[in-house]
């Protein structure tokens, strides 16, 4: 009896961990899969924006690029689920089989004890067999035997229906998980067929984006010449608060104490766009088309919607406010011993000298002729350029 009680508790532990730890696994995944799916629904927006202008763009390739990854990890998502669910169909099935196998055991102990319990239902019965001790203890016995078997008759038909609910219930959670998995399958086909379209889309634009190679080796030049002098500007605003400050110290703001804020962020700064991607790199990478061609980024170009505003990354003072023929409008922020800049900006709200706070709108960015809204986003350290993915929050 204490045997078939001790099997059946822990069949519903570790029932209750398998159920628990299936909860985990489907909200992981469930997370991941929404985290897709607003990635997907934030490019295609960005992605109508580019295709409102006629010309074919760098900035359109790299949207579409970027909804293919997210297409390619929806997916993926998808499949990790419908494995999951298989492996959940099986469970369950060998669940049910065990309960089924234990409902039969326990019905027939019951069967059983019914018969034996049948063979001597007379109460006079079971009088003289207590009557008929030889001492008072043997009576106790045979009284307390008497009293335990119908007490096991009554667990008994409580363990029977549990198991038989516990039945009940993993049926319905196997119908369950079964209309899941084809729900996902079918979800699964769908996306295929939208990642499909969209690398057909992704062709079609590198066609026509290489027979424009010599527009494209001009905007290499151009953004090439914008980078640098980006450069000269922001070595330039170092240098001079550099020798400024063994002058005299900036009395507006505790530059040390900014300094190790900063650096304790490391790797949890908001991005200083709301919604976006990072469609170029930090450092030098291939050119997308033209081919042999690298092209060098000293910082990240972040791809957002039009109209979108840009917010400082951290508490600082504005060291510079300038324009930059294919940069527009720049910001340059004091940290300390770090420097953001941002740069593609219009409609400034900020002045050189201006003491700023964390996530403070600091400027909305401008969208091109092409269609294409782009903040430039550099972080520095002194004159040591950093790469800012490392520092923003993962995505």
């Amino acid at each position: 009896m204490y045997s078939r009680k001790f099997d059946f508790l822990l069949f519903i532990f570790l029932l209750f961990t398998y159920n628990l730890y299936s909860q985990q696994s489907i909200s992981s995944l469930e997370k991941e899969r929404d985290n897709n799916l607003v990635k997907i629904k934030e490019a295609e927006t960005i992605l109508k924006e580019s295709e409102k202008s006629k010309n074919i763009t760098i900035g359109r390739l790299n949207v579409i690029n970027k909804q293919i990854r997210n297409r390619e990890n929806l997916i993926t998502n998808l499949r990790k689920d419908i494995k999951f669910q298989s492996n959940e169909i099986i469970v369950i099935r060998n669940l049910i089989i065990s309960l089924k196998r234990d409902l039969r055991i326990l019905n027939n102990e019951y069967s059983d004890m019914i018969y034996s319990s049948y063979k001597s239902r007379s109460s006079l019965d079971k009088l003289t067999y207590i009557f008929s001790s030889k001492d008072y203890n043997q009576m106790y016995r045979r009284f307390n035997y008497i009293f335990q078997y119908s007490k096991f008759r009554k667990n008994q038909i409580i363990e029977i229906n549990k198991v038989y609910e516990e039945l009940e219930y993993q049926e319905n959670n196997l119908s369950n998980v079964n209309k899941k998995q084809k729900d996902l399958l079918i979800e699964e086909l769908s996306e295929n067929n939208k990642l499909q379209k969209l690398k057909s889309r992704q062709r079609k634009t590198i066609s026509d984006l290489n027979k424009k190679q010599r527009n494209l080796r001009k905007e290499i030049s151009e953004r090439k010449v914008a980078l640098d002098n980006l450069d000269k500007l922001i070595r330039d605003i170092i240098r001079k608060e550099k020798e400024s400050l063994t002058k005299n110290s900036d009395e507006e703001i505790n530059l040390l104490e900014i300094t190790e804020g900063f650096e304790a962020n490391i790797g949890k700064f908001e991005w200083p766009v709301k919604s976006g991607f990072i469609s170029n790199k930090f450092g030098e990478h291939p050119h997308p088309i033209i081919k042999n061609i690298k092209v060098k980024n000293d910082g990240v170009d972040i791809q957002t919607r039009r109209s979108s505003k840009v917010y400082a990354i951290y508490d600082g003072k504005v060291s510079t406010v300038a324009f930059i023929p294919g940069m527009n409008n720049v910001i340059i922020i004091n940290h300390g011993e770090y420097y953001t800049l941002y740069a593609k900006l219009k409609n400034l709200k900020v002045e050189k000298g201006d003491i700023i706070s964390k996530n403070q709108e600091i400027a909305d960015l401008v969208t091109n002729n092409d269609g294409v809204t782009q903040l430039q986003f550099q972080i520095w350290k002194n004159n040591i350029k950093l790469n800012p993915e490392n520092w923003i929050i993962k995505k």
